[in-house]
């Protein structure tokens, strides 16, 4: 009887090997397809089962012009899946009894401020951690995104920033609570908060090419250039320094090692024999403390929430636990299923969604044995075209009213000066070669030529090797007197709310 358990054991474990061995080379094929679907350069992927890697593979190129091929070691920004570590390091000091989530941060960070005088001293460390605070998703990030601006600078300024909801009621994704959130860190260790997830995440967890700096690259081998595709050609980015939100997004990570951190957390934090936080952590940090809408049911969700750091849903009938990450030229996600302990993360080197496509295939695949199911690359990628195609016929439209409604405007020199807004700092406008030029004095990489469209409004294209966002208006207010006397700066994009800023003449 024995030997006839053990010959059953055998033979379930010999079909379910098989079988799964099917499923990845199907899952490779699909990787192979969607990559260049979406033109991206390079892509990363490993999936995590029980207590291993079961699959790691790199696909396509971490360089074009080099042709260096990506693997499963090769770097790229994982950014906002760094918010993870920053929760994390915070549910330890939790379980060290150093701090309560229910504690106010301004006793933390006494600088810390927001909207209004209620708000800013009764956000709570759990606050800060899941987008509760009455922003809207993103408001404000043009403070830290390429600025030479200090962490505490932008925390204060944040300050004028408006609220679109009301505190504790609504999700509003926010980077800068994450900044606050390291500060927390800083002030309850005495440590910086790159030292803090070195020392207690990534060393002892081995992830020996993982990076919690931009600058770090400089002495790292086998790194991906970010890049954007438009108008059928990858264009190269430069790495941008985000050391001053890092504890919202600035990890470096491989596939590789980044399987490190999913078998962890897919073991409740708990790996190798080492318990580097409580069970009852885990669960805070997976139980939604925000709820939002689930919009349509072509993902089959029945419910889609925020954890602390981790977005929730479920899929497949299991609760999904994951995070995406966008960097100007890359896109990261990874997606956990506590449940069966199967976890999987993609690092890719351009904007794309293949991302969430890829996750939802393997799942597909993995969980339901749905090979012949839906096409999420192909749908998504059909959707994108569409979007994109409406883009450019407004872009179009656009260019074709270019003087047609009116095309005076002042002389040029009238128009130069330094324009401040409260928030952000000074805009400077000069006249180079009879041509207007700006720059946001506080971002380096933001500075273009102004192209008159009409009246006091010009058009402006940041430089592709700097930026990927798409062609953006600066327009005057003119007073009586005929003075330029106010600036506004609009670029259409769902990331950087350039609008929440005007700009004032001073002398």
């Amino acid at each position: 009887m024995k030997n006839k358990l053990l010959s059953i054991f055998l033979f379930w474990m010999l079909t379910f090997q098989a079988q799964t061995k099917e499923q990845l080379n199907h899952l490779d094929k699909y990787y192979q397809k969607t990559l260049n679907e979406w033109h991206i350069p390079g892509m990363a992927i490993a999936i995590v089962k029980g207590d291993s890697i079961i699959f790691s593979k790199g696909y396509g190129y971490a360089d074009l012009d080099k042709k260096t091929k990506v693997d499963g070691n090769t770097l790229f920004a994982i950014a906002s899946n760094s918010k993870a570590f920053t929760a994390t390091a915070l549910a330890q000091l939790v379980d060290q009894g150093k701090i309560k989530w229910t504690d106010k941060v301004i006793d933390y960070v006494p600088y810390f401020r927001l909207y209004d005088d209620y708000t800013t001293n009764h956000t709570t460390i759990e606050d800060l951690l899941c987008h509760r605070n009455g922003l809207k998703t993103f408001s404000g990030d043009l403070l830290w995104y390429g600025t030479d601006l200090s962490q505490e600078e932008i925390i204060k300024k944040q300050g004028f920033l408006k609220p679109t909801s009301e505190f504790r009621t609504k999700y509003g994704y926010s980077n800068i609570q994450f900044i606050a959130a390291g500060k927390v860190i800083e002030k309850v260790t005495d440590t910086t908060w790159a030292d803090y997830v070195n020392t207690h995440f990534i060393k002892p967890l081995k992830m020996d090419r993982t990076l919690t700096s931009v600058k770090e690259l400089k002495n790292a081998t086998n790194v991906a250039t970010p890049y954007y595709y438009d108008n059928g050609k990858n264009y190269k980015l430069k790495w941008v320094n985000w050391d001053n939100m890092a504890p919202a997004g600035g990890i470096i990570s491989s596939v590789n090692d980044y399987a490190k951190w999913m078998l962890l957390n897919l073991n409740k934090g708990e790996l190798n024999g080492k318990k580097y936080y409580s069970k009852n952590s885990y669960i805070n940090m997976t139980t939604s403390h925000i709820n939002m809408k689930v919009r349509d049911n072509k993902q089959r969700n029945h419910f889609s929430g925020y954890g602390l750091a981790w977005d929730l849903k479920d899929y497949q009938g299991y609760k999904i636990v994951g995070h995406s990450g966008g960097y100007d030229g890359m896109i990261s996600r990874n997606s956990l299923v506590p449940e069966k302990k199967l976890g999987i993360v993609i690092l890719t080197n351009n904007l794309n969604w293949a991302t969430s496509a890829i996750a939802n295939k393997t799942f597909d695949v993995l969980l339901a044995n749905e090979k012949s199911g839906k096409d999420w690359s192909g749908d998504y990628a059909k959707i994108k075209k569409k979007m994109d195609s409406i883009d450019m016929s407004r872009l179009e439209k656009n260019e074709k009213l270019r003087h047609k409604i009116n095309k005076h405007h002042l002389k040029l020199e009238k128009y130069t000066g330094k324009f401040k807004d409260k928030m952000y700092g000074a805009v400077t406008v000069t006249l180079k070669k009879d041509k207007l030029h700006f720059t946001m004095d506080r971002t380096p990489i933001f500075f273009a030529d102004l192209e008159h469209w009409n009246d006091h409004i010009f058009t402006f294209q940041f430089d592709k090797n700097l930026s990927s966002l798409p062609q953006g208006k600066l327009w005057f207010d003119v007073n009586k007197k005929g003075e330029a006397n106010t600036l506004h700066i609009d670029v259409p994009n769902f990331d950087f709310y350039f609008n929440e800023f005007v700009f004032k003449r001073i002398e």
